[in-house]
């Protein structure tokens, strides 16, 4: 009993370098929590703005649809196969630009802030191996196939049964 007391009336001595490493991993714990609170907790944009926003996004994604449409419906110019790729570029361009807009928006933020929870649930998952997933999908394929087989069968006997019923 006496042995038990000293034990624990002593203190635990540890390295610098476990030291070093708790300090390390209490500071990064609070760091890591009010990162992952701060990309769940994004601010709102205001009203105003947020419609603003919207409606910008449509402004650039219909101007540059209806002037695509536009130009190559009443601008009788022969384009050359660079002027094309310019024209086509542009369009993609200001469509993409109108579409990143919308991610400003609350609307937008909340897709970002499901992207980024769908990854990190992503990387969570256990994928199967190779030969996991042969053997899985050989399993499927003969299932099917004895499936569609009782299936083919039952069609036979019940076409022969009606044959023989109606006739």
């Amino acid at each position: 009993m006496s042995e038990n007391k000293t034990n624990k009336e002593q203190p635990v001595q540890k390295s610098k370098t476990e030291l070093k490493q708790a300090k390390t991993a209490a500071k990064n714990v609070p760091a890591k929590a009010s990162k992952a609170k701060a990309t769940t907790d994004a601010p709102a944009v205001n009203t105003a703005l947020n419609a603003l926003l919207w409606l910008v996004a449509i402004v650039l994604v219909a101007g540059a649809i209806v002037g695509n449409w536009y130009y190559t419906q009443h601008v009788v110019i022969d384009e050359s196969s660079f002027d094309r790729f310019i024209r086509v570029a542009i369009v993609i361009a200001v469509i993409v630009i109108g579409l990143g807009v919308t991610l400003f928006t609350n609307k937008g933020r909340s897709l970002l802030n499901f992207g980024r929870e769908s990854y990190v649930e992503l990387r969570k998952v256990v994928w199967p191996t190779r030969q996991e997933a042969m053997q899985t999908t050989f399993i499927v394929f003969v299932a099917v196939c004895v499936v569609s087989l009782f299936l083919y069968l039952c069609d036979v006997v019940f076409l022969q049964l009606v044959r023989y019923i109606t006739l």
